[in-house]
């Protein structure tokens, strides 16, 4: 009998990865949950295999039928979809900052999902709970670094996962997930940005010292949920498609496209100038936090897969970059 994965925001960039993985596998059938199956991502799921079901994460009740059956269930929460919502509409923060309102929700949400699968329905077939974090920069950083928000929000949940729900944490595993080698497309200043003369500049507020782990998301997150699958469970995987600077990124990103590049590393004002408050105040700490303390901040449980003995399948930054679309910059 098919085993059964059911994938949370399997629209999304994480989701999306894993559901193409596991339907790429013989034995195991994808189940996925969305609050709008209706839509056209949605749609294409469906035509490709996917369960759909309806369900929404502030309604812990939507979820429980959604799980019924998993072998093993995916979670992956957001922190700045909310933090956009509460931008927009600042009153729905109930007198709390829009920072707090985003980490708030999205603990919820973590929580949500981590109560439904808790359930002893759920139980009876759970064998793995795939909980995409990210590093605990305050706790790592000794409390120097207060608003790194949507990472901590992730860390938070884990810790109530461990201290709720028991038999969850037995069964769960972490991929702490790298840096998005993507985020250009959401943030203009993280791409490289051509000069007159026709070279380009990679700026980063980072030392080109600091070690990167990039992650391809879109490409690999199934392989990295794939791996932990496979492992004991109560594992923290390391998500990276291949580490480096971002000196070194830059570099291979000059060389598989032909452009002359430098990487310059610019003051903090300079380089997060004229993005909204809101969003500075979290990546700024964000990128300082990654340059004092490193990615993961040291924390002794985070292992990358050599480190766990196991090999796992990942898109080189070559391969990326030769296949992605820089027409809006080049």
């Amino acid at each position: 009998m098919a085993k059964l994965i059911v994938v949370v925001g399997i629209t999304g960039t994480q989701g999306s990865s894993v559901a193409h993985t596991f339907l790429r596998l013989p034995g195991w059938r994808v189940r996925g949950i969305t609050r709008n199956p209706s839509g056209r991502v949605a749609q294409a799921m469906v035509h490709e295999g996917v369960e759909l079901i309806k369900a929404d994460l502030s309604d812990k009740h939507s979820l429980s039928p959604a799980f019924e059956g998993a072998n093993v269930i995916f979670s992956n929460t957001d922190f700045f979809g909310p933090l956009r919502n509460a931008m927009g509409s600042k009153e729905i923060t109930g007198g709390r900052t829009v920072h707090e309102y985003a980490y708030d929700t999205e603990v919820a949400h973590g929580i949500n999902i981590a109560e439904a699968a808790s359930s002893s329905t759920v139980l009876k077939t759970l064998e793995r709970f795939i909980y995409s974090s990210l590093s605990d920069a305050r706790k790592w950083s000794g409390g120097k670094y207060k608003h790194v928000y949507h990472f901590d929000s992730k860390a938070e949940t884990i810790r109530n996962i461990q201290s709720r729900f028991p038999a969850v944490a037995e069964r769960m595993s972490v991929v702490q997930f790298g840096h998005y080698v993507t985020n250009w497309k959401h943030l203009p200043a993280l791409a490289p940005q051509k000069q007159s003369d026709g070279s380009f500049i990679l700026a980063r507020p980072s030392s080109p010292k600091t070690k990167v782990p990039f992650a391809v998301p879109h490409q690999d997150t199934g392989s990295f949920v794939k791996a932990l699958v496979d492992l004991p469970p109560r594992k923290h995987l390391l998500g990276v498609s291949e580490s480096m600077t971002f000196s070194e990124w830059a570099k291979v990103w000059g060389g598989t496209l032909g452009y002359k590049i430098e990487f310059k590393q610019v003051s903090d004002e300079e380089f997060w100038q004229g993005l909204p408050e809101e969003f500075k105040t979290v990546l700024s700490e964000d990128f300082a936090y990654v340059d004092e303390f490193g990615y993961t901040g040291g924390d002794p449980e985070v292992k990358t897969a050599a480190q766990l003995g196991i090999e796992i399948p990942c898109t080189s930054m070559a391969e990326y970059i030769k296949n992605e679309d820089w027409s809006s910059i080049v």
